[in-house]
């Protein structure tokens, strides 16, 4: 049975929680991380480069249409002028992530699993912090300065993500939108509250 430490609000550890097996207790696919961690951190393509209808100027005909000499032109921004736009240039186009739901909860509990069995997973009660001083040194008690902490809550509350706010490398997250991109890299996760039964996968 996977367990997380129960953790006081003065910072002291005093015992420990059960996990649900379900969620905390499976097993670690490495290959399966990777692959779905690509998939996270895949990026939309911004580059973009401008057509001849996009190109500014060239409204009028730049000479006219014979005894020039020259081949026929409707515009200076033509592709075949420089200066003109591009011919099937490149243009922005998102990159959908492809892991559907199941995948996506999957990696989920795998992350969570290894966090566990790390001794990464922490539960508190009840937080309830009004200053920065306050919440720096609950955490300086159990982690490293400058440690990748998640605190996971049931819902948003504004005045307590306050007194995180400016500790560097500390964020907070909903349970219901966890995912495991924002787990993988962790040093330390905080359960708060009913929070730690509420995790979706």
């Amino acid at each position: 049975m996977t367990k997380a430490k129960i953790i006081e609000t003065s910072g002291a550890i005093s015992g420990a929680k059960d996990l649900r097996p379900e969620i905390f207790g499976v097993h670690y696919n490495d290959c399966f991380i990777n692959e779905a961690m690509k998939e996270y951190l895949r990026k939309n393509f911004t580059g973009s480069t401008k057509t001849k209808a996009e190109v500014r100027g060239g409204g009028r005909k730049p000479y006219r249409q014979k005894g020039t000499g020259n081949a026929r032109q409707g515009s200076i921004r033509t592709p075949l002028k420089p200066g003109g736009g591009i011919i099937f240039g490149p243009k922005p186009r998102v990159k959908p992530n492809t892991l559907n739901k199941k995948k996506k909860n999957a990696a989920l509990r795998q992350v969570l699993s290894r966090l566990a069995s790390e001794g990464k997973i922490y539960f508190a009660e009840a937080l309830d912090f009004k200053k920065t001083r306050e919440a720096a040194g609950f955490l300086a008690k159990n982690f490293e300065k400058n440690s990748k902490l998640l605190i996971v809550t049931e819902k948003q509350d504004k005045n307590f993500a306050l007194s995180f706010r400016n500790i560097k490398n500390v964020s907070l997250e909903r349970a219901a939108d966890l995912n495991m991109r924002k787990l993988v890299y962790c040093d330390g996760v905080i359960f708060v509250g009913a929070a730690i039964d509420g995790v979706k996968a």
